[in-house]
């Protein structure tokens, strides 16, 4: 039988925010590797990353390096009500500050249009081998995926590529998940 999603996400989140830090820090690594090399990256012109927060994987390094590279970069900006999302263009680390949720937002809200994006990355809690995923249970994302036109590109920890997600009829699914070698301990 498989798990309600908000039973679900709970034990994500506490299984998440329990990994040892050293292995964390080489997933991460690994994570950044493999991202960078892959050939939308390097072919993307606007990418799409969000900021992450807490245990999430760290995505600042993927910020840092799409400047460094001279892409376009957007991240997203929420509006709790009505709940919506948006890409805004950032350019460095001034045009940022943190959220009514302490997450960091651009201060622009000068939207990016969505279908510009050549590559997104998505968070979640989990993802599935089809790509689908579990979030934060906002609907965000399954809001403002169907808009973009690029690569979507999810990343996980390996305990947290499962195939016991519950999977529902608006549930917007990644094209590709990034996952480190879980036979690697270190």
């Amino acid at each position: 039988m498989m798990m309600e999603k908000p039973v679900l996400r709970e034990l994500l989140k506490k299984q998440r925010d329990g990994l040892d830090p050293d292995l964390v820090q080489m997933w991460n690594q690994e994570l950044h590797h493999r991202f960078w090399q892959l050939p939308q990256y390097q072919d993307a012109e606007v990418i799409m990353v969000y900021l992450s927060f807490g245990s999430e994987i760290d995505t600042w390094p993927l910020l840092r390096r799409a400047w460094e590279d001279g892409k376009r970069t957007a991240v997203p900006k929420v509006r709790k009500y009505p709940k919506e999302m948006f890409a805004v263009e950032v350019y460095g680390s001034e045009d940022l500050e943190p959220s009514f949720w302490g997450i960091y937002e651009p201060i622009s809200d000068e939207v990016l249009d969505p279908a510009l994006i050549d590559l997104i990355v998505v968070p979640a809690l989990a993802f599935n081998s089809q790509g689908y995923r579990i979030g934060y249970g906002g609907g965000y994302y399954d809001r403002f995926l169907p808009q973009v036109r690029g690569c979507k590109v999810g990343m996980c920890y390996p305990p947290f590529l499962r195939e016991d997600l519950p999977v529902f009829p608006w549930d917007q699914k990644v094209d590709l998940v990034i996952c480190p070698d879980a036979g690697k301990k270190g």
